[in-house]
């Protein structure tokens, strides 16, 4: 059951009260050259703030606090993990260094003709097991499945975040990641409070390098 319009109005000025205009929020991605996920980012980022700051109202504590934690975690890392990867595998997606993170090494069964192989297969056994002629290849993983911490390193790499900060953003998802009762009891409530402002203060330096970084390129 919703809340009664006072008590609803009463929300709503509290938490906008205390942040940005909403036009703001949804503009903050400015620098994502595609405007649908770039509107999405300042939603999920606008929505955030909105929860903290309900559940601030409130004065969560305990468990309460625990889910606030929980959210910003969720919300800000995965914000980093789409901007991220967003320019990694759309604006760079020629860049060696990105290609490289879909690769991996395979070993890919040599075509012998018939004749030949029977001939081979007398020599082609070990230990009474069956050896097939192979090549060293590479394979190839979809973009999805490219670990984040890859993906930051090559971002740092590539110039778009400094090292300090693509420590920090791999700390947020690892913790996004870990996010389950049995890893949560065996860490401290204020340990994750500082992660999840971390988490939010983070934003501005990871706008304004790579902000830079794109400044740079163009110049």
């Amino acid at each position: 059951m919703a809340f009664d319009a006072d008590v609803r109005r009463a929300v709503d000025e509290y938490t906008r009260g205390h942040l940005p205009p909403e036009a703001w929020h949804l503009s903050y991605f400015d620098f994502i050259d595609d405007v649908h996920l770039a509107r999405r980012l300042g939603e999920e980022f606008m929505s955030a703030r909105v929860i903290y700051k309900m559940l601030e109202g409130l004065g969560a504590d305990d468990w309460l606090q625990r889910a606030q934690v929980r959210s910003q975690i969720l919300s800000y890392a995965s914000i980093y993990e789409a901007s991220i990867h967003h320019i990694l595998f759309v604006n760079l997606a020629r860049e060696a260094d990105v290609l490289k993170l879909t690769e991996f090494p395979t070993k890919k069964q040599i075509s012998i003709p018939t004749a030949t192989m029977q001939l081979l297969e007398r020599h082609l056994e070990h230990d009474g097991k069956k050896i097939i002629p192979t090549y060293e290849g590479v394979g190839q993983t979809e973009e999805s499945k490219v670990r984040f911490d890859r993906k930051a390193e090559c971002a740092c790499a590539l110039g778009l975040i400094e090292p300090w900060l693509k420590e920090e953003l791999v700390e947020f998802y690892e913790a996004r990641n870990s996010i389950h009762i049995h890893a949560e009891i065996k860490k401290s409530l204020n340990y994750e409070l500082d992660l999840s402002k971390r988490a939010y203060m983070r934003l501005q330096p990871f706008k304004d390098q790579i902000c830079r970084w794109q400044m740079e390129r163009t110049d």
